[in-house]
């Protein structure tokens, strides 16, 4: 495994290589247990990955079709993030740009070693007494006991979420190299973790992933249309589903029994949603969106309503048409994997656990969006549509 972890780097790319280990880190620190010196850190990390990015951005030999559309989205990203005060899509469009002659592989080891350092650090400074162990309970109507630790992060199921990410970035690395072993030990550690943070979700998720990795790993290479086609549909199935929970929990029932199983997050979800409202596209700002100050069905008085949803996060911070964006996301990282079943096995458990979390716009999703973009052009994509079109047609007229 040591060998696969390698990286090489030209030169040339040492700007964007930079820029994004800033960013990566950055955004990780916004997991670690708050604490105000951490903060300007990270601030002062996003500035310096801003302007690298910017740098490598200007150094891009693009053809003029794609120095114009560049130009043009980042222009319009640019003023819904100074309307909005999230400049997450301005800087998103500079790094997919950069990454099309980059080889994403780097991008996974880059993310990996970072991850397993700040979870060394963290953990380091949990022991020493430099960061607390939060111990929380699930947040249910139902009052629990505070018996999960978070071991240095803001929450407790920052850690196991971390393990389950690693398990999938090395999938990611291996491809059709993976290694039982690994995934075995992955899986053990999944068990150890959940064992003190009690996170019921990452641990099903990694448990899942690992047998069918393991079980597919048995079969030969083919075309995998089932996951193929469960990969496409997975986010628009998700998100038609999480938006329908919100309505369905209304109506009582076995409505509530699901919700309850799902630790309340769409009666909370309810409550974010008729203070906001629902949007095309919300260029509500981030301090608007976040300071909620509502009471809870149980008392309780919430100053922000924490979504741990992706779908409906990003639904109701960006709006319907955003979520458009993750469908050709989906449809891009299939369309790569199309013969690893392992990968598509890994990309299906991801969507699926950002039906239980919120990642779609963090730092752990962050490799994936740049995967699927890796080498991507517009003409392309609409060849390929007008190809299975007149298939189509072909076998009607048949």
């Amino acid at each position: 495994m040591g060998k696969r972890m390698g990286i090489k780097i030209q030169k040339k790319e040492f700007a964007f290589y930079l820029s994004y280990i800033m960013l990566y880190v950055s955004l990780f620190i916004g997991d670690i247990y708050s604490i105000n010196e951490l903060d300007v850190v990270a601030k002062f990390l996003r500035l310096g990955s801003y302007a690298l990015i910017a740098v490598s951005s200007i150094n891009l030999r693009l053809k003029k079709n794609d120095l114009f559309w560049l130009v043009i989205i980042f222009i319009t990203t640019l003023f819904y993030g100074v309307k909005t005060g999230d400049l997450y899509w301005s800087i998103l469009i500079l790094f997919i740009y950069n990454t099309k002659k980059i080889n994403t592989k780097n991008i996974y080891k880059i993310s990996y070693g970072i991850i397993i350092i700040g979870i060394i650090i963290v953990l380091g400074c949990c022991v020493l007494g430099l960061l607390p162990d939060v111990l929380t309970s699930r947040d249910t109507v139902e009052s629990i006991s505070f018996d999960r630790h978070s071991f240095g992060f803001y929450h407790s199921n920052v850690m196991p979420l971390l393990i389950f990410y690693l398990e999938v970035y090395y999938i990611c690395i291996a491809k059709e190299k993976i290694d039982d072993l690994v995934i075995v030990l992955y899986m053990f550690v999944a068990f150890v973790v959940s064992f003190f943070c009690n996170s019921r979700n990452a641990l099903i998720c990694s448990v899942i992933l690992s047998v069918f990795v393991l079980f597919e790993k048995r079969k030969s290479q083919r075309t995998h249309r089932f996951l193929y086609k469960a990969t496409i549909l997975e986010v628009p199935c998700l998100s038609l589903f999480s938006f329908a929970m919100m309505f369905l929990l209304l109506r009582g029932g076995i409505w509530n029994s699901i919700d309850t199983v799902f630790s309340g997050r769409f009666r909370l979800a309810i409550f974010k949603m008729r203070r906001i409202g629902l949007h095309l596209i919300n260029i509500m700002s981030n301090n608007d969106f976040l300071n909620d100050n509502v009471v809870y069905v149980n008392g309780k008085e919430l100053d922000t309503i924490v979504l741990d949803n992706g779908y409906l996060y990003v639904m109701l911070r960006y709006g319907f048409l955003v979520l458009a964006f993750y469908f050709i996301v989906a449809f891009l990282l299939a369309d790569k994997n199309k013969r690893n079943g392992c990968v598509l096995y890994a990309i299906i458990v991801v969507f699926i656990i950002n039906f239980v979390d919120n990642d779609l716009v963090d730092y752990s999703f962050l490799p994936f969006i740049l995967w699927a973009f890796n080498d991507w052009k517009t003409s392309r994509i609409v060849t390929n549509a007008k190809e299975k079109l007149s298939k189509k047609h072909l076998r009607g007229n048949s």
